[in-house]
């Protein structure tokens, strides 16, 4: 049986690799093969194998499946997400530790306003913390606005979205992650019920809003937009509050939500991917996107 330390964050086992961990973490996230993949650049057949040998070695099952689709997590699944995810995310500041080079000089920052920043403040702060010299300007705003400023030169790094799959175009991209995306609302709802969808999304430009828009389309289904937001926390308060359906990132679930399923009537839509673009080349911008990369990566 798999057993975690007083702590909850070391794993008592033998043959353990940070990649069979890594495989575990996006398969839970992921609840795709196929997706963590991608995600990874691994096949299926390489991640299910590292899964099977992380569940020998542990000595019991952390992921339901059947017919190579993901059921869920096991109680022994959902125990050691967390204690993995730390155990990844610990490895890999002390990577960054080891070849640490002060940054010492001003950094513009862009990042779309539709996109959950909390984790990413962190890292910021962290590395300020660590880099007394560095000053960081932050600019949040529309895919729109932010693709402006970079063909102007007048940000360093910038984030974006854009649909999983889609080619990086410079030697400067990097993908941070591949996410899915899910249909949300306050409580059950069928597709099929109302004559027009009640859209609850973000504004124009948006890659979450054209996969939403196109999904509906496709689909033939009539709709409005009921709430237009470029604020996560708006629109989930808003589909929370009733106000109509709307199409997150896993990540941005909560509890308050009911995730609307293919069962429900709900159309497919594909994943998005996260790309940290270097947009002004040179060794300041290299090593702070490098330090990003490393806190952001899934």
């Amino acid at each position: 049986m798999m057993k975690l330390t007083e702590d909850g964050n070391r794993i008592e086992g033998r043959g353990i690799t940070l990649e069979q961990l890594r495989a575990f973490v996006f398969i839970a996230e992921h609840r795709s093969f196929g997706s963590a993949g991608e995600a990874l650049g691994r096949t299926q057949s390489t991640l299910s194998a590292g899964l099977r040998r992380l569940e020998e070695d542990v000595g019991c099952r952390l992921i339901e499946r059947k017919q190579g689709h993901i059921l869920g997590l096991t109680d022994e699944g959902r125990q050691l997400l967390p204690a993995a995810r730390d155990i990844l995310a610990r490895t890999s500041r002390a990577l960054g530790a080891l070849s640490k080079r002060n940054m010492t000089g001003q950094i513009a920052l862009g990042v779309p306003d539709d996109f959950e920043t909390g984790n990413l403040n962190r890292i910021i702060s962290l590395c300020l913390e660590e880099n007394p010299g560095l000053k960081v300007q932050i600019t949040s705003a529309s895919s729109a606005v932010l693709s402006a400023l970079a063909a102007r030169q007048e940000i360093d790094v910038v984030i974006t979205k854009s649909m999983a799959g889609q080619p990086l175009t410079s030697e400067n991209d990097r993908l941070l992650w591949v996410e899915t995306l899910h249909w949300v609302s306050a409580g059950t709802l069928n597709f099929n019920q109302p004559d027009e969808i009640p859209l609850v999304t973000f504004p124009e430009g948006c890659v979450i809003r054209h996969c939403a828009v196109a999904a509906l389309e496709n689909a033939s289904r009539r709709y409005y937009f009921s709430y237009v937001s470029g604020s996560f926390n708006n629109i989930r308060s808003a589909a929370v509050s009733g106000l109509g359906i709307g199409l997150l990132p896993k990540s941005a679930l909560t509890g308050e939500l009911y995730e609307l399923t293919p069962q429900d009537g709900a159309p497919s839509v594909p994943a998005i991917q996260l790309i940290l673009s270097i947009v002004r080349p040179g060794r300041l911008n290299q090593l702070f996107s490098s330090y990003i990369e490393r806190g952001l990566m899934r």
